[in-house]
């Protein structure tokens, strides 16, 4: 099996079923893991009438990472993708990704997103609306582009930096975490041009936007360089309103020495192995 496919699901039948046909239409040679966070509204029964589903079934919501991290335990494919089931997909959309893998040494790849939010589109026009972009190369390194809406990894990533932490409840920044120490043991964060796909756009995880702030805290306290690998202003501005005095320091250059050290130190451990 090349792939396994996880996906979370926490109600919103309709949703799940446009991007369960999407998934069969666009992906070849897969295996579909699906864990439901306690839905009520149908969902359950819908999934348990799919052939050929793992499918686990938690009685109330245990969040984004220990719902991702059970699927993870359960998965036999050397790619594993991370979908959310309020997306749509692109043709082919699995081979773009893994020709970044089989170019670059990649932690995480995503395709193309197009949000609702941000984009003039709408689902009946997605595919033609992406067609019509043009780039200048098949892929680029992105810390930000690279979302977890729809994303491939390798095991052998996994197996080197280790599972969604489930201290992020019950979701924000575990993404952003996995990135992060993607970074630190040598992996690249890209994003594949020749492929997108359609997010609706956080129909699921709105209700627990509250707990972004914590999640925030946590993932700065953890990494507190992490402004340095990310192009985004908002999170720029979060980091400098939380800690002030990270203003007055060179932290690019402390973070650059940072890197350097860690890569240091882990050939030296590979050394002595």
């Amino acid at each position: 099996m090349k792939l396994s496919i996880i996906t979370l699901t926490y109600n919103k039948l309709g949703y799940t079923k446009k991007y369960i046909e999407s998934l069969y239409r666009y992906t070849e040679d897969f295996e579909l893991i699906i864990v439901d966070n306690g839905s009520t509204d149908g969902t359950v029964e819908y999934l348990q009438s799919l052939p050929d589903v793992k499918l686990i079934l938690n009685n109330e919501n245990q969040g984004f990472s220990k719902g991702n991290n059970q699927g993870i335990e359960i998965a036999e494919g050397e790619y594993l993708g991370f979908l959310n089931n309020d997306i749509l997909l692109y043709p082919n959309w699995f081979k773009a990704c893994e020709k970044v893998f089989q170019k670059e040494n990649a932690g995480f790849v995503s395709p193309r997103h197009i949000n609702p939010h941000y984009d003039n589109t709408n689902e009946k026009k997605y595919i033609k609306y992406f067609q019509e972009f043009k780039y200048s190369s098949p892929y680029e390194k992105s810390f930000d582009e690279c979302v977890f809406s729809c994303v491939i990894t390798k095991r052998k990533v996994l197996n080197t930096i280790g599972v969604f932490d489930e201290a992020f409840f019950p979701a924000f920044f575990e993404d952003n975490d996995l990135k992060y120490r993607a970074v630190e043991s040598g992996y690249g964060i890209y994003v594949t041009n020749e492929a997108g796909f359609f997010h609706f756009g956080s129909v699921t995880s709105v209700k627990h936007s509250q707990n972004m702030e914590k999640n925030r805290a946590y993932y700065y306290s953890k990494h507190p360089f992490a402004e340095y690998l990310s192009i985004s202003g908002a999170e720029k501005f979060q980091l400098q309103r939380m800690a002030k005095q990270f203003k007055v320091f060179p932290l690019n250059k402390i973070y650059a020495f940072h890197l350097l050290m860690i890569k240091l130190v882990n050939r030296l451990k590979k050394g002595l192995r």
